[in-house]
């Protein structure tokens, strides 16, 4: 039973000292609170101070892109130099079509090297064993002319319109970069290539091909 006396009771159960182990578990704690921040400091001083960026793998920018066609080596034409480049293609394009309007393949060659007008025939001659009756150049696109030397390349964009002998039309634009040389003070084309341009086997080639 409890005791009557209060006095006897703190005599015979002294209260429990009170501070010294509450200290000690105080001074622990900020103990480990002191090398826990140690710790954060430190990892924190390690860390990169440049800025992140997002890795890309290689090519990513390009990727879905068509590669550009490599530069051709000279300088860009001067003024007078592009307009006679120029006419010698665009008169090249309307020989070709008269060329199939006429059945005669003669009219290329004044503005084509002999290798190139060969070539012209046998395009012709493809065209029409495939139906095509009729050519036209609608529009012509100038892009880059540079020259180097007696040489100089020449891109341009050209849309045809092609009639067939069943009366069906149609009509498509293709890339052409074409060689030009210069013989006794006149510009020749010495080649066209269609670097867009996939050929299936068996269809006709395009005009100016």
């Amino acid at each position: 039973m409890l005791p009557s006396n209060a006095s006897d009771w703190e005599v015979s159960n002294p209260p429990p000292k009170k501070g010294r182990r509450g200290f000690g578990g105080l001074a622990l704690m900020l103990g480990l609170l002191i090398v826990l921040g140690a710790v954060v400091f430190v990892a924190v001083t390690r860390l990169p101070t440049g800025s992140l960026s997002r890795a890309t793998a290689p090519n990513e920018s390009a990727r879905g892109q068509a590669a550009p066609a490599p530069a051709a080596a000279g300088t860009p034409a001067d003024a007078a130099t592009q307009q006679a480049i120029q006419q010698a293609i665009q008169q090249l394009d309307d020989a070709q079509a008269q060329a199939i309007a006429t059945n005669n393949p003669n009219v290329m060659a004044a503005t084509a090297t002999p290798e190139f007008y060969q070539e012209q025939v046998a395009t012709n001659q493809d065209l029409v064993d495939h139906g095509v009756t009729e050519v036209k150049l609608i529009k012509i696109e100038w892009g880059d002319i540079v020259v180097n030397g007696n040489t100089a390349t020449a891109t341009a964009w050209e849309t045809w319109g092609t009639t067939f002998e069943d009366g069906t039309t149609e009509q498509s634009r293709d890339r052409n970069v074409y060689t030009l040389v210069q013989q006794n003070g006149a510009w020749k084309v010495q080649a066209d290539v269609h670097p867009d341009q996939q050929q299936n086997p068996g269809n006709p080639a395009a005009p100016g091909a």
